[in-house]
């Protein structure tokens, strides 16, 4: 019941265009309501919900760039990812890399070099490697490709 709880939950938070023009009120609520999921389930229950939502809700570009946005607006990129390539790779798999039609914002890249580094992937540290970009990353290609085949 409590799974059913917590999904319900963050099919709230995630069901929803991130630019919906909402209040500072209403925006802070969104965002406590997400810092309240992480206090009560504890990070790595959400993560796995998150993503569950993500590969389940989110098959289109638009839905996926609308998720990354969401999540970013959460602050969940502060949390730890276990896989983040694969989670990174979703992105680029459902965009196609197409990341200039899709992802106007680069609300991807951001993503990217905000979730590498903290999980200790300097490459993707634009400070220590400017050139960075997570569509050239071998580590996410390949994940992007593990996509592609387990669709065939």
């Amino acid at each position: 019941m409590q799974s059913k709880k917590l999904y319900d939950e963050i099919e709230y938070l995630f069901n929803r265009y991130w630019d919906e023009d909402l209040s500072d009120e209403e925006q802070d609520k969104l965002e406590q309501k997400a810092d309240d999921l992480v206090a009560k389930y504890g990070w790595n229950t959400v993560y796995e919900k998150v993503t569950y939502y993500l590969h389940t809700k989110c098959l289109t570009p638009e839905s996926a760039v609308n998720f990354a946005s969401n999540y970013w607006t959460y602050g969940w990129y502060n949390n730890p990812i276990p896989d983040p390539h694969r989670f990174l790779a979703y992105f680029y798999y459902r965009t196609n890399f197409d990341t200039q039609k899709y992802d106007p914002m680069d609300i991807l890249d951001s993503l990217a070099t905000t979730i590498l580094p903290k999980a200790g992937f300097s490459e993707a540290n634009l400070v220590l490697n400017t050139q960075y970009m997570p569509e050239n990353d071998p580590k996410i290609k390949y994940e992007v490709e593990k996509f592609k085949a387990a669709e065939q």
